[in-house]
């Protein structure tokens, strides 16, 4: 199912919206992307606010979904916050596939960064939706 050019994570004709840029890498099932967060989703001074992060995690990981043509919603997020991230600087966005049990779909994703360190962390289930 494609995913709405309105969406707020990663649609691209939302001008408000994070408008994130993903690839699929179809060999090791992993969603990688690079984003410098513009300063109207600070949180604190000169910080990305942390539910965008949050946001992008589940951005990542629900477009894992969509390349491995899984139909689905958000279960559960878990995110932990490692260390605040920077307005401006560039963070570097991975997430990989876990597994599938059934119509649960489990997926990792991280934000990395300018000088490696991961920020935050997410683990999140997928529920395929039920066909009508």
């Amino acid at each position: 199912m494609p995913r709405s050019e309105l969406g707020f994570g990663s649609g691209q004709e939302n001008k408000d919206g994070l408008q994130l840029k993903l690839t699929f890498d179809e060999d090791t099932k992993t969603v990688y992307g690079e984003y410098r967060c513009p300063p109207q989703f600070q949180g604190d001074p000169q910080c990305v606010h942390p539910g965008i992060l949050s946001v992008m995690l589940d951005e990542i990981m629900a477009h894992i979904n969509m390349a491995m043509n899984f139909d689905t919603h958000t279960g559960e997020l878990t995110v932990r916050y490692l260390q605040q991230a920077n307005l401006g600087e560039n963070l570097y966005l991975r997430g990989w596939f876990v597994k599938k049990n059934r119509r649960v779909v489990e997926n990792r994703a991280e934000i990395e960064n300018e000088i490696g360190k991961i920020v935050a962390r997410g683990k999140g289930k997928y529920i395929e939706k039920e066909e009508a």
